[in-house]
């Protein structure tokens, strides 16, 4: 590789499909073996990476070596709503790491965000990423706890949001309810959740009595498969613990390898449910553009 401090940096202005392959391929093989580690898509970055209700690419920073991407630092801009844009990244090739790149990366697309930012969850666990960002002039915002737990087959049936009708009702309720969102942010939560490439109204799980809601989202690729646990939205612990023990047996069904879990409440009701914590993450804002 040439010298990663002699890179030059492009700040692209769309995300294209060979793109998001180049991205997710170099973001799975700098996630393998930390505790964030799950199957990464091309589709699964487009999704996450361009603004669901506007459609509006990210502010999307690559460095290339040759025609091999050798890092990258991209910022989906806020939705209708958000106060902060997401950072996610920077992602560099390991053999281009200690020189600089992932700070000039990170430089490029702060400088070019006109938002408040948040990061993305960054493990504890990766050596020096929560360093590197601590050195960056960033402060934590938050810790989130991250679980495994396995499928288990004959457990509890659930309802789920292909069974209802009124469905971007029942979420926006469940989302000014238990998340406290404001009311026309919780109006498009739905909208939100679907342009996410793993979602699918069958694994929306759902407790009609109290209103309470699990969102499950499954991921495959050519290196794994997973069922993330990613809102847990319920009236109290014994709702809860019953969503995740269906969740479980959704994933049975799904014949996926994992159940993954990510909170930033109290893990009790996970780890009731069999869950093990695997690591901790932290998130990040920039003082100054708050």
């Amino acid at each position: 590789m040439n010298d990663p401090r002699s890179l030059q940096i492009d700040l692209l202005p769309s995300l294209d499909g060979d793109v998001c392959e180049e991205l997710a391929v170099l973001a799975q093989r700098c996630i393998s073996g930390y505790s964030d580690d799950r199957p990464v898509s091309t589709s699964l970055v487009r999704s996450r990476l361009t603004n669901a209700l506007t459609g509006t690419p990210p502010v999307l920073a690559v460095a290339r070596d040759g025609r091999q991407v050798a890092g990258w630092c991209a910022v989906r801009r806020p939705e209708p709503g958000e106060v902060r844009a997401r950072l996610w990244g920077p992602i560099v090739e390991p053999s281009a790491r200690r020189a600089g790149l992932g700070r000039r990366l990170l430089q490029t697309v702060v400088e070019a965000a006109e938002w408040p930012l948040v990061t993305t969850d960054v493990p504890v666990d990766r050596d020096g990423a929560t360093d590197f960002f601590t050195r960056s002039g960033w402060e934590v915002l938050d810790t989130i706890t991250v679980l495994h737990g396995t499928p288990s087959t004959g457990g509890p049936s659930a309802v789920t949001a292909a069974d209802i009708t009124g469905l971007e009702a029942y979420v926006a309720a469940a989302a000014r309810r238990f998340a406290g969102l404001e009311s026309s942010f919780a109006t498009s939560t739905l909208p939100r959740w679907r342009d996410d490439a793993r979602f699918s109204a069958k694994t929306l799980l759902l407790d009609p009595p109290t209103g309470s809601l699990l969102l499950a989202l499954v991921q495959r690729n050519a290196t794994g498969s997973e069922l993330l646990l990613a809102e847990v939205w319920a009236a109290d612990a014994e709702i809860r613990g019953r969503l995740i023990a269906q969740a479980h047996t959704l994933a049975a069904e799904r014949q996926v390898a994992t159940v993954r879990a990510v909170t930033r409440q109290d893990p009790a009701d996970f780890v009731a449910s069999g869950m093990r914590v695997t690591g901790r993450c932290r998130t990040f804002i920039l003082p100054g553009k708050r």
